[in-house]
């Protein structure tokens, strides 16, 4: 496997086409929204700042539908756009014509079925973690030794397999449960790779995403500090923070996000076509022999 082709692709696919960078931004894996506005800010004090809880209820409840709204509609664009980015990539990598409309609707193609297997990754990794408390109730405090190993194995598992689905879904249009099992397929004959991709995904997560993600953060002051001088409402201070930091966002968890998503989608280009360029490593040329 060529794991340098496919960081080194990814990094140029998520520069070169900047219109992936919507779809980057909602897909997840480097997104970045301006949601930290400092929300403690307005209510920082020693005391209960509420005359009583109908107050309290008051002012936090809109603040809670904002949020759940917004999360909501996020969610929404996560399932559209996830699916849409592993096809965009996959006209870019292979050989295809790439529009950015032809890719959106074919992210809403996939909304449904991008969703269930959402909903069984969900299960799964609730399924992970009450396995992994099981040597807790069994074995007490020697258990708690094997808590976290037994989580993070089970992690590695649903997410490999969750990732690989989606590109096996959505490349060969193919259901839920044949996405799956050729994605099972695949991390059982190629442990090894899966384990190293992931391990590379981390590195990199921990080096790019903490670098551009603190550029975010300077970059977000300046429109935070305006959304607060216009309304100290918290939801309207929630909603413009987030339209207004849209911008910035999009350039900074637009292209990590593309980028991050892209490793995946390059990696399993890698496993299921033997003469991809990221299936394997190019051999140097053969040095001639010096004539006699």
């Amino acid at each position: 496997m060529n794991f340098g082709k496919i960081v080194e692709d990814s990094f140029s696919f998520a520069w070169r086409y900047k219109s992936l960078w919507v779809f980057g931004l909602f897909a997840g894996g480097g997104s970045n929204f301006n949601l930290d506005l400092g929300m403690g800010d307005f209510g920082e004090t020693d005391s209960f700042p509420f005359s009583s809880f109908n107050e309290a209820w008051a002012l936090i409840l809109p603040v809670l539908a904002a949020i759940l709204i917004l999360g909501m509609i996020l969610f929404a664009l996560h399932l559209i756009c996830s699916p849409a980015l592993v096809d965009g990539i996959n006209k870019v990598a292979r050989g295809g014509t790439y529009r950015f409309s032809e890719s959106y609707s074919r992210g809403v193609d996939f909304f449904f079925r991008k969703l269930g297997l959402t909903v069984i990754f969900i299960g799964a990794i609730i399924g992970v973690a009450l396995l992994s408390f099981l040597p807790v109730v069994a074995l007490s405090f020697l258990g708690l030794l094997l808590l976290f190993p037994i989580f993070i194995a089970g992690l590695f598992f649903a997410i490999t397999i969750y990732s690989l689905a989606e590109r096996a879904m959505v490349v060969r249009d193919s259901s839920i449960g044949d996405a799956i099992d050729e994605a099972y397929v695949l991390m059982k004959q190629n442990f090894s790779k899966c384990l190293l991709i992931a391990l590379i995904f981390i590195g990199l997560s921990f080096g790019v995403a903490l670098l551009l993600f603190s550029l975010a953060a300077v970059l977000y002051l300046p429109v935070n500090m305006i959304v607060k001088s216009i309304t100290e409402n918290r939801s309207l201070v929630l909603i413009l923070g987030v339209i207004l930091g849209l911008p910035i966002g999009l350039v900074v968890g637009g292209f990590t996000g593309t980028f991050f998503h892209s490793l995946y989608t390059l990696f399993y280009f890698g496993l299921v076509d033997p003469t991809s360029p990221y299936a394997k490593t190019t051999s140097p040329a053969p040095v001639p022999a010096p004539s006699q």
